[in-house]
């Protein structure tokens, strides 16, 4: 997620917005459809009769953020089933931590403190929970996307407090889960532990793994309270030891299983907000790559790309090549993937709309490729209905309203007054189209 939705204040609201009409289908139903603990998996069949782009050879997709079930109109099949007739090979969505393990005993903490150094114990406990965690939601998760034929890149080991495995504090509370508060070789056996599991069920089908995500910036997120506000996220050598230990995790299990899995990290490329608009932006892009991704450690360099998050106009698009350059240089021969790229279709007042949405992608994935991306996806579709704000908090806080991130999806459902359904795409779904077959 961009770096710069961390300053809401400088966005502001927009009316709900008219999608284009279009190549339009619709998928009807009897009442609105909810999204149930365990997803349906089932095929959007007015999709299917759909003729499906040819895939490019590279890759192109989408990128979901947080609770990956967070799909209030659509179900995972649908969603799969429309990436694949637009032409899409990959999504990312996350794995959080405690999806599989919401709480962890103080029994299984002091556990934790001898599997550290005891490699038995440690596989008997990764065997233990890969077999017997709460993995029914993203079984279907799985199924959906791998069943189409789409590759999935899953995020493992985000520090996040929404994603964070609980456990009993001192005075009895339930907390999140963090280097500071159980301590820091702890918390790597803990991501050997969750990740491992997770890894081990899933090498069968999956190929590439995302280990945490926007190291680089982690200090900042710990200060605005998305991580646990603590010393730990400002150490940039145990954020580097937490990288290698994800690594090497998600490497052993896939040697276990006979597989070569690949291992990425998405970083920040909007970190210096200040210096957003020159090249001091890339430069420290390229510096953080560098610091992050020892040769051994990530076979794959990601990063996250944005335009303009204060206004539509001027669009800075010529700030993803630039930074795609950057981090092309810095990877050292290594892929490199925008897993994450992004632009608002209004308020129309300060100079957004869904043309200049569609303009915005026609231009950034071609200059993603151009410069040297190996794969691109676009960020927030199919997220984010109209209205939307992270974890859904009640009340919403005041600033709700200037989040740009509720309207960067060209995908929304109109429900007629019979309960019927009608997805409508904006101009700039064609843009991810036309990308597919280029």
């Amino acid at each position: 997620m961009s770096a710069l939705t961390l300053f809401p204040l400088l966005f502001a609201a927009l009316p709900r917005g008219d999608s284009r009409a279009g190549a339009l289908d619709e998928l009807r139903s009897s009442a609105p459809a909810a999204q149930s603990p365990a997803p349906e998996i089932g095929p959007a069949s007015a999709y299917d009769a759909r003729p499906a782009a040819s895939p490019r050879a590279s890759g192109i997709g989408l990128s979901h953020s947080g609770d990956p079930f967070d799909l209030p109109d659509f179900s995972l099949g649908e969603v799969s089933s429309m990436l694949k007739q637009a032409g899409g090979t990959h999504y990312r969505p996350h794995l959080p931590l405690n999806e599989a393990l919401p709480e962890i005993s103080a029994e299984d903490l002091e556990r934790l403190d001898a599997a550290a150094s005891d490699p038995t114990l440690m596989d008997e406990m990764v065997e233990g929970l890969a077999r017997e965690g709460r993995w029914e939601r993203m079984d279907g998760l799985v199924e959906a996307f791998t069943s189409q034929g789409i590759k999935l890149i899953l995020v493992v080991g985000a520090g996040y407090r929404k994603e964070a495995v609980r456990f009993r504090a001192p005075d009895g509370t339930l907390a999140e889960a963090s280097p500071d508060r159980i301590g820091r070789e702890r918390y790597l056996a803990l991501m050997r532990w969750v990740v491992g599991a997770g890894v081990r069920r899933y090498a069968g089908r999956v190929e590439f793994w995302q280990v945490e995500n926007e190291i680089n910036i982690a200090r900042l997120v710990a200060r605005v309270g998305w991580r646990v506000k603590e010393k730990s996220w400002e150490d940039r050598a145990f954020l580097r030891s937490l990288i290698s230990t994800l690594c090497r995790t998600v490497r052993a299990e896939g040697e276990r299983a006979g597989r070569a899995l690949k291992t990425t990290h998405n970083f920040s490329a909007d970190m210096a907000w200040k210096d957003w608009l020159g090249p001091k932006a890339s430069a420290s892009l390229s510096s953080d790559i560098r610091a992050f991704s020892a040769p051994d450690d990530l076979d794959i360099i990601g990063v996250d790309l944005y335009a303009n998050h204060f206004t539509g106009w001027p669009m800075f698009d010529k700030k993803v090549a630039r930074d795609v350059a950057g981090a092309v240089n810095a990877a050292g021969g290594r892929p490199v993937w925008v897993l994450e790229t992004g632009y608002a279709a209004g308020p129309k007042w300060r100079g957004y709309s869904e043309g200049r949405q569609e303009d915005y992608f026609r231009k950034a994935f071609d200059a993603a490729y151009g410069a040297g991306a190996d794969l691109v996806l676009a960020f927030g579709w199919f997220w984010n209905p109209h209205g939307w704000y992270t974890d859904r908090p009640s009340p919403l806080p005041w600033w709700h309203p200037m989040s740009p991130e509720q309207y960067w999806s060209p995908v929304h459902v109109e429900r007629g007054s019979d309960g019927s359904r009608k997805v409508r795409f904006g101009p700039a779904y064609n843009e991810l189209t036309q990308a597919a077959r280029r």
